[in-house]
């Protein structure tokens, strides 16, 4: 059994929910887990609100950016 387990979260904008997902689950989940989103048509930019989401939930924000499925 691997001792660590990836997970990738997708999404078509991947500005909001799997930039959540990602950041959820690496708190959350550690040590057995490392997230990562993607998106199949990424915007650009995280949605500000998310990111506010995640900060009042006290869950880190740094290093969330947007990933594109290439």
């Amino acid at each position: 059994m691997p001792s660590r387990y990836n997970v990738l979260f997708l999404c078509t904008v991947n500005s909001a929910r799997s930039i959540m997902a990602e950041a959820i689950l690496n708190q959350k989940g550690r040590p057995n887990f490392a997230a990562y989103s993607a998106g199949s048509h990424a915007s650009g930019s995280v949605n500000p609100y998310a990111v506010r989401q995640l900060e009042i939930a006290r869950l880190p924000t740094v290093g969330l950016a947007q990933q594109e499925l290439g």
